[in-house]
């Protein structure tokens, strides 16, 4: 009796050393996370040392059907904490309200799920956050001045719309902290701010802590590159120092000697990298199977940027561009954020997934991993032909009042992408050379109907290309100019000043062309939804459209491969920008777009006519197109 006893009590004592040593997890209980331990240098939850593992997720860049699912895989991984961006620009409407509520913009439900699932959350709102969209997640409207600075005091409207952003995000957010038993543990300040030509602008930095504290928040981190150029100026005082990636001991010792007395942890760990337009495919990067394990062996909290990646629906792509070469060198994304991530763009889960999984469970004590969730189910759809239906010019909305001295860009007739016709009048003459000073950032020249040129901005920086030669002229023409705007630059100081549009001077033979008239194309869903059938007007491009049925829905590829440049809409949603150059041939065609019975694919293409067919397919495409033969017969 004693001896079973004795093995009943050890039995307990095991248990409860067992349950004393689990990872604590959410559980709508308040909680508290602090800095502590040696120096102040570790993450403390509830008094003891914590590991954030953390898998970074956009909400905004999933269909909300499947956030459950891609928390649930991210978990299975091993990880604890779900890291996410908020994208200002994709909550703020037109009237200047915003939408927390509509869709995958419900960032409360979001994180209800995270805690529902057991994970922790690292929020990062910004308001400037890069992720490779849009303007970096500002909302193009900044732009509209012409002076205009962003992510700095120095201009008064930047600061009036930002601090009216982060009071309305503040407002979902607050009742999801720690302290009211809600899973946020941490809050970024702005984000690698280290990168950007403002970077000493300390004030700045300290004025974003200030405002977070002000609401209740803390403790707060920043992120930034691992040199001291990246840290100096930026690292704050009280605030962990988040580096992109920690993957050294050097640098450690940097982060830990610009700021020391704060944990120091990789803010963004790359498993891939994010692609543009005309480069090769996606691939997982071979370093942080080097880090990882690195990471994990000296106890270092981590944040894997991107877990999954998601998709850059509609036009909220980014580009990018590099400082020392001015906004000329531009490299737009692609509508896939694949990344080459753990996670892929539809969920699936890919060799990496289990080799990061086999990393971690090493290192994870007394705690057993649920199984990796159920894939979801992709589904072909036969070829089917799509019929040209209406010009491009049918999808104008009425044309700007007046007219302009020097053609004006987007932003300052309040639009942001999409497209627009500008024309003006050039008089009779020979061949003559025309200039021009912007051309943001796709489109074609014409002269009194007749296709002169077609620009692509991705080839300015390589030389002079802002010219190009006008034929002769026996009576006076009509130059009409279509542009096509791509995504804004997302990174570096650059992005102010990347308006869209033609802008400034246009000149022919030295001398300004004058008397311009602007009819704006947004591209917007209801007009390209109601476009009517007209006839062809023998200008390159069209609206095509066509009906398929369908007996079930489950996720597709749209396969764009005999089309060549232009966006794709799917029972009127915006399903992303196409381009033949590669490496994305095919658009995710979430199941949630689609319905059983009748489903209508619409495309506004820019440079063919020649109506052609599209499919449905199970899995994303990894061909790479070359660009000068646009050969796309060996991937459909």
């Amino acid at each position: 009796m004693k001896l079973k006893k004795l093995i009943l009590a050890l039995t307990a004592l095991c248990l409860a050393s067992l349950s004393y040593a689990a990872e604590p997890k959410p559980d709508g209980q308040p909680h508290s996370f602090t800095f502590g331990g040696p120096n102040g240098e570790q993450f403390l939850l509830d008094g003891q040392p914590f590991q954030i593992r953390a898998g970074e997720i956009h909400p905004q860049r999933v269909p909300r059907k499947y956030w459950r699912h891609r928390i649930q895989c991210a978990k299975a991984m091993g990880l604890n904490t779900i890291s996410l961006y908020t994208f200002w620009n994709g909550f703020e409407q037109p009237d200047g309200s915003f939408d927390f509520k509509t869709g995958n913009r419900d960032i409360a439900e979001f994180i209800r799920i995270c805690a529902e699932e057991e994970m922790w959350v690292f929020i990062r709102p910004g308001p400037y956050v890069c992720g490779e969209w849009d303007l970096g997640g500002l909302p193009p409207y900044l732009l509209k001045d012409p002076n205009a600075k962003l992510r700095t005091m120095e201009d008064a409207n930047f600061m009036h719309h930002q601090e009216r952003y982060l009071r309305a995000i503040s407002l979902i957010f607050e009742p999801l902290l720690l302290k009211h038993g809600g899973p946020i543990l941490l809050t970024q300040l702005e984000n690698e701010y280290g990168s950007y030509d403002r970077k000493h602008e300390s004030a700045y930095m300290q004025w974003l802590k200030d405002f977070w504290t002000e609401q209740g928040f803390g403790p707060f981190s920043t992120a930034d590159g691992t040199t001291e150029e990246h840290l100096r100026g930026v690292a704050l005082p009280g605030v962990a120092t988040g580096l992109d990636p920690l993957n050294s001991d050097k640098g450690l010792a940097t982060a830990k000697r610009i700021n020391p007395g704060v944990p120091v942890f990789s803010s963004e760990s790359y498993p891939g990298w994010l692609r543009r337009w005309g480069e090769g495919n996606w691939a997982p990067s071979k370093r942080i199977k080097r880090e990882l394990p690195w990471l994990l062996k000296n106890n270092h909290s981590f944040s894997i940027f991107v877990f999954h990646g998601g998709t850059n629906f509609g036009f909220t792509a980014g580009g990018n561009g590099k400082a020392n070469k001015g906004a000329d060198h531009y490299m737009p994304g692609i509508t896939s954020y694949d990344f080459g991530a753990p996670v892929g763009e539809q969920g699936v889960l890919t060799p990496e997934y289990y080799e990061y999984r086999e990393f971690i469970m090493k290192y994870i004590d007394n705690d057993e991993l649920p199984p990796a969730p159920a894939p979801i189910p992709t589904m072909e759809i036969a070829p089917f032909t799509l019929e040209y239906v209406a010009p491009v010019k049918t999808l104008s909305h009425p044309s700007l009042k007046g007219s302009f001295e020097t053609p004006p860009y987007f932003e300052s007739f309040d639009q942001n992408q999409g497209m627009a016709i500008y024309r003006a009048k050039i008089p009779a003459g020979e061949a003559a050379e025309l200039t021009y000073t912007f051309f943001h950032d796709y489109g074609h020249v014409f002269i009194d109907g007749e296709l002169v040129r077609t620009v692509d901005r991705r080839d300015e920086y390589k030389d002079d290309k802002k010219r190009m030669m006008i034929p002769a002229r026996s009576k006076e023409s009509t130059l009409e100019i279509w542009v096509e705007a791509m995504g804004h630059i997302n990174f570096s100081i650059t992005m102010e000043s990347d308006r869209k549009g033609l802008y400034g001077p246009v000149l022919l033979d030295g001398k300004p062309i004058t008397g311009w008239e602007v009819t704006p194309i947004p591209l917007d869903v209801a007009t390209v939804s109601k476009a009517k059938a007209s006839p062809n007007d023998n200008m390159p491009g069209g609206i095509f459209r066509a009906e398929f049925k369908l007996d079930q829905v489950a996720d597709t590829f749209i396969d764009m491969s005999k089309f060549t440049k232009g966006t794709l809409y799917v029972n009127g949603v915006n399903l992303g920008r196409y381009w033949n150059i590669g490496p994305q041939l095919r658009l995710y065609c979430p199941a949630s777009v689609l319905r059983k019975g009748n489903n209508t694919v619409t495309v506004v293409e820019l440079v063919q006519s020649k109506a052609d067919q599209v499919r449905g397919c199970t899995e994303r495409n990894y061909e790479f197109i070359n660009e000068k033969t646009k050969n796309t017969n060996n991937v459909w």
